[in-house]
């Protein structure tokens, strides 16, 4: 694992998990909750890579009983995680995470194809059961990091990729690879993943509660008042919110930011996070072969938006937005290809 994806990894769960507390405090409701959930995830993508593989070996389609038995682990766990309460008010959760895992297994399931022969689905099985093995373990990586509130581990995330370089370059020894050298391409791509979701489950929106009490006043005829409650309203309202955009997403040439349009609200943040490198964030149009800046932002610190600043895998950008709007943006240099992107910005 390269030096900026340890720091992805490192800056991410400091960024949405604060200072916390020193590591021998007692872990909070919240925290175990946040680790069971990551835990779940875990299981889950290891879980249907393991089917995918067990297909792939076989040169057959992936069995659709043995996708749903890792999808009802996955829900048995969060409910249980969130029957123990304490449970952050995440604004991404089940759904999302589940959404998230799905997409990108049925994605790397299909770029690392088995080719029809007996050879090459053996060399597709053993790289599908690395990719979520390697995805379950910085999960779990993760998992112990939140349960502690701690940063995480540079040695626990360096050996999950370790051991997946290993076991596709083994994999290759043995001949009939479709896709050889590919492991550059797999252990960031999980690392995109493993990112994205531990921001799905780790972002939260400071919540107010606020309650309203209606009084009537009587007055008697001695001419002394009492004031007596009648009725009371609980409301709850979520305060700002962090949300995250991968960028240089998809395949290759991987020329897209995920998601491209992003509904938020006034005093909401988002964190742009490089899964590819040589893009970068710059706020403007692009029209008629032309990429034209407006000022407003850009990646890496907001000034010299004019000109060409592009970012390596692993690199983060934020930027809060406090104003209502659409906030149009696309990358310099792949504007013109295609990869640009809208942040919508409502009360």
């Amino acid at each position: 694992m390269t030096t900026l994806h340890r720091g992805l990894a490192v800056s991410l769960m400091a960024f949405v998990l604060g200072a916390g507390l020193p590591a021998a405090a007692k872990p909070t409701l919240a925290q175990k909750c946040t680790g069971a959930k990551m835990k779940a995830a875990a299981k889950k993508v290891a879980g249907e890579f393991a089917c995918y593989a067990k297909a792939a070996s076989k040169n057959l389609p992936v069995d659709g009983a043995c996708l749903m038995k890792a999808g009802t682990v996955f829900m048995t766990a969060f409910s249980k995680a969130e029957l123990k309460g304490g449970c952050p008010p995440t604004v991404s959760d089940e759904g999302t995470v589940e959404g998230t895992i799905d997409a990108f297994v049925q994605s790397e399931a299909t770029a690392i194809p088995p080719g029809g022969t007996k050879e090459g689905g053996k060399c597709a099985s053993s790289k599908l059961k690395a990719a979520g093995i390697n995805a379950m373990a910085e999960l779990l990586c993760n998992a112990k990091a939140a349960t502690k509130s701690i940063p995480v581990d540079f040695a626990c995330i360096s050996k999950a990729d370790l051991n997946l370089t290993k076991a596709f370059s083994k994999a290759e020894k043995k001949g009939g690879c479709v896709t050889p050298g590919d492991a550059a391409t797999v252990e960031p791509a999980v690392d995109g993943l493993v990112a994205q979701v531990v921001a799905q489950l780790t972002t939260t929106g400071g919540a107010t509660t606020t309650t309203t009490a209606t009084t009537s006043t009587t007055t008697t005829g001695s001419g002394s008042s009492s004031t007596t409650p009648t009725s009371s309203t609980t409301s709850t309202t979520m305060g700002p919110t962090t949300h995250m955009v991968m960028v240089g997403a998809g395949p290759p040439p991987s020329l897209l930011f995920d998601p491209a349009t992003l509904s938020i609200h006034i005093g909401d943040t988002v964190m742009w996070v490089w899964e590819t490198p040589g893009h970068s964030v710059v706020s403007g149009t692009v029209s008629g072969g032309m990429e034209m800046s407006d000022g407003k932002f850009c990646s890496p610190s907001d000034t010299n938006c004019g000109t060409l600043q592009v970012s390596n895998m692993g690199a983060t950008y934020q930027h809060t937005f406090n104003t209502a709007g659409s906030f149009p943006y696309f990358c310099q240099p792949h504007g013109t290809l295609g990869m640009t992107g809208t942040i919508e910005v409502t009360p």
